[in-house]
């Protein structure tokens, strides 16, 4: 059977132990496995890694464990500790074990090791501190528990290898120094993959022989901050156990993960989604622009239809109230924004008007790109 669960590891936001609850409880009701508890915006977790975590922040910690554990949800405690292969690592290895020693007394079972997102020289050396690293908890940690211990790889898609996977000195020296046990995050071909089939884990396979958990960035938007995806969950295909599991890392924004992991467990349609989370029914005209980052659209010629769409900015944006509405509403805000730009543009409206218009919307480099190809057409 394939696990599936949710990884807290996106940039641009840290949520609250609410938050975290509202997950628990979802994957809860979905049936689902796990929760990574990593986010980039947690300086205990990344940017100050060798600190520990003070006794409020490690309280809330601890509630969010038990949440997990009463509901039956593995929660995974992740560490990015940055250390690089000029780093004193017997050093930084001592202030890891500090760590890892309060995330078991706060009663974690199981951890995470990333290495992702590092300004190091994806290199043999580099592998070789890792390994050393990963062996070092591995051996500090309860290994009774499967899964106890996962990791993520500095090289976690095909095209950090830079060239083909066989020949990534990084992932080599990996798979000979790291034990084939712990099993390791991988986000596909990119760091955003349109998809992710069998024939993919089977090439990694060929260099890592360590069980692959999917890190799927599909839902993600800290990359494009301006954008929404809760379409379909698709590109995925994949035998029994192969891969070990799925983690989805979305967006940050606790309702609209809920409903990303609904579309993930694919019990619901979108008809249904909505309804059930209070959505007025006019936005499944927008839903082809909120659907998913490879989806494409048709092109909006008709003024007509533009301006039927801005229309939908009243129901959606001033009419609807929920806690679900104040999560989409920058979006919303931004899409109809956009719609109003590209009216003004069609309209052929005075240059220097449209730009004045812009300028109070836009960002300045933004501008530069539209309005100097505008002058280059």
């Amino acid at each position: 059977m394939l696990n599936k669960g949710y990884i807290e590891g996106f940039y641009g936001r840290l949520m609250s132990l609410q938050d975290r609850t509202l997950i628990l409880n979802k994957l809860s009701e979905l049936s689902m496995d796990f929760y990574i508890y990593g986010p980039k915006e947690d300086p205990f977790h990344r940017s100050s890694w060798s600190s520990i975590y003070p006794e409020d922040k490690a309280k809330d910690l601890q509630k969010f464990k038990e949440v997990g554990e009463k509901l039956g949800i593995k929660t995974y405690m992740a560490l990015s500790p940055l250390i690089s292969p000029k780093d004193n690592l017997k050093e930084g290895i001592k202030s890891i074990d500090k760590k890892i020693k309060q995330f078991k007394d706060i009663g974690f079972k199981y951890f995470a090791i990333f290495f992702d997102d590092v300004d190091f020289e994806r290199s043999e050396i580099l592998a070789k501190t890792h390994s050393d690293i990963l062996n070092s908890v591995s051996d500090s940690i309860n290994q009774d528990n499967q899964d106890s211990l996962i990791f993520c790889p500095t090289v976690y898609c095909n095209r950090f290898a830079k060239g083909e996977l066989k020949d990534s000195s990084y992932l080599k020296a990996l798979s000979k120094e790291v034990p084939e046990t712990i099993p390791m995050l991988w986000t596909g071909k990119e760091v955003v993959s349109e998809t992710i089939n069998d024939v993919d884990i089977l090439s990694l396979k060929q260099v890592i022989k360590n069980p692959i958990i999917i890190w799927d960035n599909y839902y993600a938007n800290d990359y494009c901050p301006k954008k929404l995806f809760i379409g379909d969950y698709k590109g995925r295909e994949f035998s029994v156990n192969n891969p070990r599991g799925i983690g989805i890392n979305p967006t940050g924004l606790p309702i609209t993960d809920s409903i990303i992991l609904s579309r993930v467990d694919g019990s619901v349609t979108t008809g249904e989604i909505l309804k059930k989370y209070g959505v007025p029914d006019c936005f499944e005209e927008l839903m082809p622009f909120f659907s998913g980052p490879f989806d494409k659209v048709t092109a909006l010629d008709d003024l007509e239809a533009v301006k039927g769409l801005i229309e939908l900015s009243v129901p959606l944006c001033i009419d609807w109230k929920s806690n679900l509405q104040l999560e989409w509403a920058p979006y919303l805000w931004n899409f109809f924004i956009d719609l109003n730009f590209l009216l003004k543009y069609r309209r052929a409206e005075d240059q220097k008007v449209l730009e004045e218009w812009a300028a109070h919307r836009y960002s300045s480099p933004l501008l530069e790109v539209i309005f100097e190809r505008n002058k280059n057409n």
